[in-house]
C-alpha cells in the first residue's frame, strides 16, 4: 500500500479531486493526505469524504510547523505554496511505517495505469525522481530545473528521510519563482538531492510525466479499452496538465507557447477534451463552494511578451494548444 500526499486550494478543487480519484482508480488500496490550503477547500473535502483521503488544515500543519508560519510573510502566496510542498512530504514521511515510500503529487496529475512499474524501478532506492525529459524544442528551459516537482518520492529509512529533510529546510531558507543561480522555487533543489544523496534513481518510464514540455518526444496512442500507449509499448501512467486554463467561456489553453511543440488529434481529443469534461463535471457536482477569499497572484508579463501576444495566440493555435469543450459528451 503506497502513501501519497498534495496540496491544493478551493480554486482548484477540481483538479485535486480528479488527480485523487484517477489515481484510486488504478491503485484502489493508496492513501492520500491532503493539505488544504483554504477553509473552504477543506470544508467541501469534509463534506465529500472521499475514500482513503486524509485532510490536514493549513491552520493546523502551521501551528506544527512554526518555522513554517514564520517565513510566510516574507512570501507571496504562489511562493508560500512553492515552499510547502516540501514541508508537507517531510512530514507525512515521519507517520509512514518503516520502508514505506511517500510520494508528493502536483494536483493537476492524471492517471491512466497502475503506477507500479514506478516504484519497480526505485526498488532499491530511498529518493526516486522525474525528469522533465525536456524535448530539444525546449532544452533551454532546464535552467529552471532537470527534474520536475509533479511526483518525487521519499523511502521511509536514514537517506530518504535525511533527504526530504534537506528539501524542506532549504525550500523554507529561500523558494521564490525566479531563477537564482542553481535555485528555482522548489524545483530545482531536486538537482542538489540527486547530486547530494545516496540511492537516488531518476525514474525514466516513458508513461510517467508526459507534458506539454516533452508531448512532440512521445508518441501517444489510443490503446484497449480506454487506455493509452506511450512509444507504441508502454502503457501511459500519468499526464500532466500543468498550465491549463480556460481563456473564455468553452475554451481552454492547454500548453505554454515557449514549449512550442504541437498536440497530436489524440492528445487533444482523447486526453485534454475528455479530462476538461471531467473538470467541469466535478465542478458541478461541488456546486457554490464556500467563500473564501482568492490567492493573489502576482503577475506582471513583460512589455515585450505584451506586444508578442496576437503572434503567441496565433502560435498556439496552429500547435493546437486550444481544446474547445464540446457539451454534448460526457465525462466517462
Amino acid at each position: 500500500m503506497n502513501r501519497y500526499c498534495t496540496l491544493f486550494d478551493h480554486l482548484f478543487l477540481d483538479r485535486g479531486l480528479a488527480m485523487i480519484r484517477s489515481l484510486r482508480r488504478v491503485e484502489p488500496g493508496c492513501r492520500v493526505s491532503v493539505l488544504c490550503l483554504t477553509p473552504s477547500c477543506e470544508q467541501v473535502l469534509r463534506r465529500l469524504s472521499e475514500p482513503g483521503v486524509t485532510l490536514i488544515s493549513l491552520a493546523d500543519f502551521e501551528r506544527e510547523n512554526p518555522d513554517v508560519l514564520a517565513i510566510k510573510d516574507t512570501r507571496c502566496t504562489r511562493d508560500y505554496y512553492f515552499t510547502l510542498g516540501s514541508c508537507l512530504v517531510a512530514s507525512v514521511i515521519q507517520e509512514a511505517e518503516p520502508n514505506e515510500v511517500v510520494t508528493y503529487l502536483d494536483a493537476d496529475l492524471s492517471f491512466y495505469s497502475s503506477p507500479a512499474p514506478i516504484f519497480e524501478a526505485m526498488a532499491s532506492a530511498s529518493v526516486g525522481l522525474m525528469g522533465h525529459r525536456f524535448h530539444r524544442w525546449t532544452k533551454r528551459l532546464e535552467k529552471y530545473g532537470r527534474f520536475n516537482v509533479g511526483w518525487v518520492s521519499f523511502r521511509h529509512d536514514i537517506v530518504g528521510r535525511e533527504a526530504a529533510r534537506w528539501w524542506r529546510d532549504s525550500c523554507i531558507e529561500w523558494c521564490y519563482a525566479c531563477v537564482d543561480g542553481d535555485r528555482f522555487a522548489d524545483q530545482k533543489y531536486l538537482e542538489h538531492i540527486y547530486a547530494r544523496f545516496p540511492k537516488v534513481v531518476e525514474i525514466t518510464h516513458p508513461g510517467t510525466n508526459i507534458g506539454p514540455w516533452n508531448i512532440c518526444r512521445h508518441s501517444v496512442k489510443r490503446g484497449a479499452a480506454g487506455t493509452f500507449v506511450v512509444d507504441g509499448q508502454f502503457p501511459l501512467i500519468f499526464f500532466h496538465f500543468s498550465g491549463l486554463r480556460e481563456v473564455e467561456p468553452d475554451l481552454y489553453l492547454c500548453s505554454n507557447v515557449s514549449y512550442l511543440g504541437p498536440f497530436s488529434k489524440t492528445v487533444r481529443t482523447g486526453l485534454y477534451a475528455p479530462y476538461i469534461r471531467l473538470l467541469e463535471k466535478i465542478r458541478r457536482e461541488l456546486g457554490d463552494i464556500p467563500p473564501d477569499p482568492s490567492p493573489v497572484w502576482i503577475d506582471y508579463p513583460p512589455p515585450r511578451r505584451r506586444m508578442l501576444a496576437p503572434v503567441i495566440r496565433l502560435a498556439g493555435r496552429l500547435a493546437g494548444h486550444y481544446v474547445r469543450r464540446d457539451p454534448g459528451v460526457e465525462p466517462q
